[in-house]
């Protein structure tokens, strides 16, 4: 077929005319609503001059003929038209437009020609705009759009042209340069405009196929006996099968996600997730495929079985899992049938292996089968043997439930049974027996015969036996394990809860296990656990019970306390000669007892509570010393709560990065030179702001939080570090504080220096500052390699709190101790001469010097404690007279400060301080 569109014959699909008649049919209202605009302006601009014909009848006639074609363009709106109606309407547009144009552009012209030059411009852009917007409106249809830019533009133009008024002539130019570009633009859209057609006639047909696709593939589904189901990479689902609520009975959105799992049988929940977790997991994803029991929509389960395939990129990687959900449940019906009847042919077969019995009831002898001589131990057996001499051979406790159990059966009160009896073997020694039988009778219901087979179950009772102890007592003391202990307490408490006592429950720990075990070996702390466990049972009443409940934690339960027994002197009594020292290994070891103890019902309402408490009075007795015992208090509970809310901050102000350091600054007390700073851990709230390390003080108890408290403060100091050098500030030695915790890992040297290696910064610019309680834990040796190899990098030691913990003079020459920080404590009663705190310090000062140790007083707080410490010839100060601690972008002015301001003494050579100002200006 052809279409003549711009003078050419161009074959298009119908699907395309198509589209092209519904651009024109919603763009030529348009355009005719734009003529009719353009010829009204036009009238009523040239209504003031000219002949009556053409500002009246022109207007007229060419207002009808828009009205009569926009009409008929509207009526054909919705209606449905064929393929040659559309041809025909296109080519009547085609000349319709010509026409229209010619007389459009001929009546412009007329008017541009007549009217004076105050309404020449106006008429002539009023014809041109109209023009180019009709055209714009006709691009889907080329040939028409060319003939109204020539016929209704071009007129007008060359009249412009030959006008000879350089004004209009540059007007004429200008409209003849847009009609070009217009033209050109026609030419360079033609080809867009008619691939924009056929591409909408594509999309059209494609999704009529889609939608054929769809409803293909919904029929599919519903018809389909099998549920299909997508899922996503991770395994969510996303898309399952309609018949799934026709399975279940619930709606289908119920399963997407991991809804599917509510409806598998609970007790295969786990290996169908196991399977698919490992399905998802494994290196090359495999097909799933698992059965299990889905929930039916009547209430019961049946048997399915789901399949997946995943689906993969070009790279490997799974975008989407396929799968399908069967209903197998009569097959599987089927094979558990057949299961059971095999189970049951199994059975029989291995009953042969017993010892098969024959029991007539007329003769009274039992004939037995083979094997008989291996169980029961005597070979005239083989022949038969009369009732009685079996009868003989039963445990006298046991005969009388026997001997009932075969009067039942010849009462014909019952034709089968099975019953478990001890039998006197030929060794001498009682075996136990598992017999079962049926009887046969004759047509009067009386017993003729008794057929059945004997097991030899001893050596099963006996390790059932041992595995029911396993599983209920510790292997290295015997006693009761945490699982017996929680079922006896609850026991205790019921039977306490029905006599209207009270339940003691007392929680013992030995102090410094983890040293000796660790020091002696494992078989020293195995001989110390069986002794203490032997003592504590030792000193038990027949009422009360001990047990082990992991590590070196033992629990007791004293019942029969009266409601205001107080709990301590029961622990006390259970404790007495437990912590006596005993010899291991040719040595004394000196035992600590610590004990918590908990009364039920006032300190817990169930054996998990009360237990807890005890818990917490443990605690509390070990934070108030080795060998202590502490009854629970409720306020230990609220101290529980406050260690774990402190641990739980702590963890979240490391993960959102808010530890900080501040800085407090160090003086030498000759000079009154900064020589360093001591970095102090601050850390920020989201209420509170910024608080002080001991808001925390349970993290630095945590080994691990205590390590990445210690890590992160040496990281924001380094960073610290580098801007003031990049500033070219002078800021002396930066100390951090190390934990024991610190030390555990014997790697806390080659962290530190492998951070300031990785910044390209001297490990010298770093002062460590540790606690005297390293020197006497068991991690003395890690603590020594670490404190050398720092010291052999430049890093200067201070042993910081010096004089309230456990170190000697023995510590100060077995380690590398650069300086020495005296407590604030003794600083703060350092009031004159006479008192015991200034002869401390005094000699504190005195040692360290002959062991050319620098010494550095701590919470130097009046001028009063500096005159002291300055005579007494103490090196450094460190306190709030001199700073309080500041933030890092603080440091750099504080400096300034300081050296701009010096303190008066630091001039002086000799006498007493003369005053000093606090730099920080706090």
């Amino acid at each position: 077929m052809s279409l003549i569109a711009d003078g050419k014959s161009l074959d298009q699909s119908e699907a395309v005319l198509g589209e092209q008649y519904a651009s024109l049919a919603r763009q030529v209202p348009l355009l005719y609503a734009l003529m009719f605009l353009n010829v009204l302006f036009l009238a009523l601009v040239t209504t003031d001059g000219g002949s009556w014909a053409a500002s009246f009848i022109a207007p007229l006639v060419l207002t009808a003929i828009i009205a009569v074609r926009g009409a008929a363009w509207y009526a054909r709106r919705g209606r449905a038209t064929s393929h040659d109606d559309m041809r025909r309407y296109l080519r009547g547009t085609i000349a319709r437009a010509g026409v229209f144009s010619f007389l459009f552009g001929g009546w412009g012209l007329y008017l541009f020609l007549s009217a004076d030059p105050f309404h020449t411009t106006a008429i002539a852009l009023f014809i041109f705009v109209g023009s180019i917007s009709c055209c714009y409106c006709l691009q889907a249809l080329p040939a028409a759009a060319r003939l109204v830019l020539l016929f209704g533009a071009m007129p007008v133009t060359i009249g412009l042209l030959l006008s000879r008024d350089f004004y209009f002539t540059g007007m004429g130019l200008t409209f003849l340069l847009g009609a070009g570009v217009i033209l050109r633009t026609i030419a360079t859209t033609r080809s867009a405009v008619y691939e924009s057609l056929h591409a909408r006639s594509e999309m059209a047909a494609l999704i009529e196929a889609l939608q054929r696709s769809e409803e293909h593939y919904r029929y599919s589904v519903e018809l389909n006996p099998q549920i299909p189901w997508i899922s996503d990479p991770e395994g969510r689902i996303v898309e399952v099968g309609p018949r799934w609520t026709e399975l279940t009975g619930v709606p289908a959105e119920t399963a997407l996600g991991w809804g599917w799992v509510d409806a598998v049988h609970p007790e295969d929940q786990p290996e169908v997730l196991a399977h698919w977790n490992e399905a998802l997991t494994s290196d090359d994803n495999g097909v799933a495929d698992v059965r299990y029991r889905v929930r039916h929509s009547d209430g019961g389960f049946r048997w399915c079985r789901a399949r997946a395939n995943p689906r993969r990129e070009q790279s490997g990687r799974i975008t989407s899992w396929y799968g399908t959900l069967e209903d197998i449940h009569d097959q599987v019906t089927a094979e558990l049938g057949l299961r059971e009847s095999e189970e049951r042919y199994r059975l029989a077969s291995r009953a042969t292996n017993d010892v098969i019995w024959d029991w007539s009831h007329s003769t009274g002898r039992i004939e037995w089968g083979n094997g008989v001589e291996q169980v029961l131990g005597y070979p005239e057996a083989a022949g038969g043997t009369p009732v009685t001499w079996w009868r003989e051979r039963i445990h006298p406790e046991d005969l009388a439930a026997v001997d009932a159990t075969y009067d039942r059966v010849l009462a014909n009160l019952q034709d089968s049974w099975n019953h478990e009896y001890r039998f006197r073997a030929a060794s001498g020694e009682f075996i136990k027996l598992f017999s079962r039988g049926y009887v046969v009778r004759d047509d009067e219901r009386k017993a003729v015969r008794s057929i059945g087979a004997l097991l030899d179950v001893t050596a099963a009772r006996e390790a059932e036996k041992e595995l029911r102890w396993a599983a209920n007592h510790d292997p290295l003391t015997g006693l009761p394990n945490r699982k017996l202990f929680g079922e006896v307490l609850e026991a205790a408490l019921g039977a306490a809860s029905a006599n209207a006592s009270c339940v003691g429950v007392i929680v013992i720990d030995i102090d410094g296990f983890k040293l000796l075990n660790d020091s002696m070996g494992h078989a020293a702390g195995d001989q110390l656990l069986r002794t203490v466990a032997i003592r504590l049972q030792a000193n038990l009443g027949a009422d009360a019970t001990v047990a082990r409940l992991g590590g070196d934690e033992f629990a007791a339960i004293v019942t029969g306390l009266r409601a205001d027994e107080p709990i301590v002197p029961a622990a006390t009594s259970i404790l007495d000669g437990v912590a006596d020292a005993l010899i291991i290994d040719e040595g004394v070891v000196e035992v600590s007892i610590s004990a918590g103890a908990a009364r039920w019902p006032a300190d817990g309402s169930d054996a998990e509570a009360v237990l807890k408490s005890a818990d917490l009075a443990l605690y509390a007795a070990k934070a108030d010393g080795a060998g202590t015992i502490c009854a629970f208090q409720p306020e230990m509970r609220e101290a529980a709560e406050s260690r774990k809310a402190m641990l739980r901050e702590a963890r979240d102000a490391l993960n959102d990065d808010r530890i900080i350091p501040f800085y407090q600054a160090k003086i030498d007390l000759k000079t009154g030179a900064v020589v360093g700073f001591e970095a102090l851990l601050r850390w920020h709230h989201h209420r509170r702001g910024l608080q002080p390390p001991d808001s925390i003080r349970a993290a630095f108890e945590d080994a691990l939080l205590a390590r990445s408290l210690t890590d992160r403060m040496i990281d924001r100091v380094l960073v610290d570090i580098e801007r003031l050098s990049d500033k070219g500030v002078t800021f002396g030695r930066i100390a951090i504080n190390g934990s024991l915790s610190d030390f555990r890992r014997d790697d806390f040297a080659d962290r530190i220096l492998t951070k300031f290696w990785e910044k390209n910064l001297s490990p010298a610019l770093l002062e460590l500052e540790v606690t005297e309680s390293v020197f006497v834990d068991h991690l003395a040796a890690n603590v020594d390699r670490a404190l050398r190899t720092l010291v052999a990098e430049g890093v200067s030691i201070a042993l910081d709190d010096f004089g309230t913990g456990y170190a000697s003079l023995t510590h100060l020459q077995q380690f590398p101790v650069d300086v020495l920080k005296i407590d604030r404590s003794f600083i703060s009663r350092l009031d004159s001469a006479d008192s015991a705190d200034f002869a401390i310090v005094h000699g504190v000062i005195d040692i360290a010097h002959r062991m050319k140790i620098a010494t550095v007083a701590e919470g130097v707080e009046s001028e009063n404690q500096l005159s002291q410490l300055r005579e007494l010839g103490c090196d450094i100060a460190q306190g709030y007279l001199v700073s309080r601690a500041i933030g890092a972008e603080r440091v750099p002015d504080w400096l300034k400060k300081w050296s701009q301001q010096p303190p008066a003494w630091s001039r002086v050579t000799g006498g007493r301080a003369h005053g000093l100002r606090d730099g920080s200006g706090q």
